[in-house]
């Protein structure tokens, strides 16, 4: 269900409002103003996903654009900010990816914060210590730019806006991989393989595959488990020891987060997921794997940069490839395609 509103510009349509959402670009009035299909839903006096008309007032007046320039204008302070203060901060974590031992990785102490501390799965050491051929300066800035060129690909035209997230400039400069994170969800809704990252990471963000189970995605379940059991069994073959080494060497950390708050967050989170995958709303999977990590901290939170591939589309990026491309018509009975911008 659906209805079109024309401006009063002869011919000129506006927007098509339909119940899940504005769709359509702006309209130019005789006065030669141009006004976006919000602010004119907002002038017409229809909510949307039941907004009061005030609040698509303030919203419609958002130009896009300027907003975009305003926060990328305070990025370049944020980056300022680190490059002057960060100190010896800088590939912090990523030290602990180029110079993990495959054979024994868990070979730290109880400081959560020990330089080198290596805590993912034995599959991802055993990955990382492929790389340690190269010497230290040219891995950690070819990570650099692997986290650059991904954030890139995950916020297209407003990549340096993103940057004025304080959590997300914080976690880049300490190599970690929230970005990373992110993109491996954004994708998993396409190719659910990439999930097996997460998994084998950070493990508890992968409550978001309940996205499948509450849609009943049966097929893309069983390829993003299946895919890291595939991983896990030819790591196991070749170091069974450390699958057990790795979760003692976690449950050893002082100052871990208690267990009772981590629970209650996962199964928040997991509430999250099945509402958010019943009313397709892509969005919460991002937000239910931050709200699931164990380990949830104000640099952590960078992992909300994945809803950077929900984010409104700028004019001139008519063409451009989406981050999350709608998917085809459905039959009747499936699931409901995700949406995300163009």
């Amino acid at each position: 269900m659906g209805s079109r509103f024309r401006s009063r510009a002869a011919g000129a349509v506006d927007f098509r409002l339909t119940d899940r959402t504005v769709e359509g670009g702006s309209i130019r009035l005789p006065f030669g103003e141009r006004v976006s299909g919000l602010r004119t839903a907002a002038r017409v006096g229809v909510s949307v996903r039941g907004l009061p008309t005030r609040a698509l007032e303030l919203v419609g007046q958002l130009d896009l654009v300027v907003l975009r320039d305003r926060l990328s204008l305070a990025s370049i302070a944020v980056l300022a900010w680190f490059a002057t203060f960060g100190g010896s901060w800088v590939a912090y974590d990523t030290y602990a990816y180029w110079s993990v031992d495959p054979k024994a990785p868990y070979h730290f102490d109880f400081s959560p914060d020990q330089y080198g501390a290596f805590r993912y799965s034995p599959a991802i050491a055993q990955i990382f210590s492929l790389f340690h051929v190269l010497p230290w300066p040219v891995f950690a800035i070819g990570w650099f730019a692997f986290l650059a060129l991904v954030l890139a690909w995950l916020g297209r035209r407003w990549t340096l806006a993103l940057l004025v997230f304080f959590p997300l400039v914080w976690d880049a400069y300490l190599g970690n991989i929230e970005i990373l994170l992110a993109a491996a969800m954004v994708v998993g809704f396409r190719k659910p393989a990439a999930w097996s990252f997460v998994l084998l990471t950070k493990v508890t963000p992968g409550i978001g595959l309940l996205w499948f189970v509450a849609r009943r995605e049966w097929r893309n379940l069983a390829i993003a488990l299946g895919a890291t059991a595939l991983i896990v069994g030819v790591s196991f073959a070749i170091a069974p020891g450390l699958w057990f080494d790795w979760p003692r060497a976690i449950l050893s950390v002082q100052s871990r987060p208690a267990p009772v708050g981590t629970v209650a967050r996962v199964l928040a989170a997991a509430l999250l997921v099945i509402w958010g995958a019943r009313t397709n709303r892509p969005w919460t999977v991002i937000v239910a794997g931050t709200l699931a990590l164990a380990w949830l901290d104000l640099k952590t939170t960078a992992l909300l940069v994945g809803l950077a591939a929900f984010l409104p589309a700028l004019p001139g990026d008519e063409g451009v490839p989406a981050v999350m491309p709608e998917a085809k018509p459905t039959k009747p009975g499936d699931p409901i395609p995700v949406r995300a911008r163009r």
